[in-house]
């Protein structure tokens, strides 16, 4: 069963080029997620009563074209089921003649916040059986860059917490995309990028960015925290010009 939301890219949802930005992109995929999620049965209140919470693990995104401010676009997600512990979901924007836009496919885990293990999603009743992704495959490990180039290390700010007081997932994906310059952003557009959650951010945390350019069009890019060095999430980010 798919979730449908229609919508339109408000003035706040935008870049300064006047397209939906990926931040708001993610931020719209994860809403209509809990959305669903709740109408499956599966949702936040009824996992927090069972002291478990969802945590999104692997997403991969394919972006043909952004709506643009003003334009009116259909939001689809469904669940594929699990394999055991992953928890899978896919995402289609469509726009008003019936073309996608952008298709995304993401795993997602369900932790015991006392314990912090994961739980079996097969384990619960009446939880969607296993179908095949929109890509014909599920999102895959990202490996870590290795270059030694780093962003300075900052302070996470008080908008960049969550609910459950985590380092919000999308506000990894702003500090990546703030990490290229104007100009960068002048002559390029991301086509493509693919998202390994790794460790929980916390309030106290000072974080950077650290980047790998593979060649012009494919990098890869680390949230890196400075305590202890480990990578917070990795991304594989592929770029067109424009």
């Amino acid at each position: 069963m798919k979730h449908k939301n229609h919508l339109f890219t408000k003035s706040y949802f935008i870049d300064r080029f006047g397209k939906l930005s990926a931040s708001y992109m993610f931020y719209q995929m994860q809403d209509i997620a809990w959305e669903h999620a709740n109408i499956l049965g599966f949702g936040f209140d009824k996992l927090k009563k069972e002291q478990q919470f969802w945590v999104l693990s692997r997403l991969l995104v394919k972006i043909a074209c952004r709506p643009a401010w003003g334009e009116h676009f259909t939001l689809e997600t469904w669940s594929r089921g699990t394999n055991g512990f992953y928890g899978y979901r896919d995402f289609n924007f469509i726009d008003k003649s019936g073309k996608i836009l952008i298709q995304a496919t993401s795993s997602w885990l369900v932790v015991n916040a006392e314990t912090k293990r994961i739980v079996r999603l097969a384990d619960f009743n009446d939880f969607p059986t296993y179908k095949e992704s929109v890509f014909g495959k599920n999102s895959d490990k990202v490996s870590s860059p290795k270059s030694g180039v780093i962003s300075g290390f900052t302070p996470a700010r008080f908008n960049e917490i969550d609910i459950n007081q985590h380092f919000n997932t999308g506000r990894y994906i702003e500090r990546i995309m703030d990490s290229y310059n104007f100009e960068f952003h002048e002559k390029n557009e991301l086509a493509e990028y693919e998202i390994n959650f790794l460790k929980e951010g916390m309030p106290t945390d000072k974080l950077a960015v650290k980047k790998q350019f593979v060649d012009e069009t494919n990098h890869l890019c680390s949230v890196v925290r400075e305590s202890d060095g480990a990578d917070l999430i990795r991304a594989r980010l592929v770029w067109k010009g424009v």
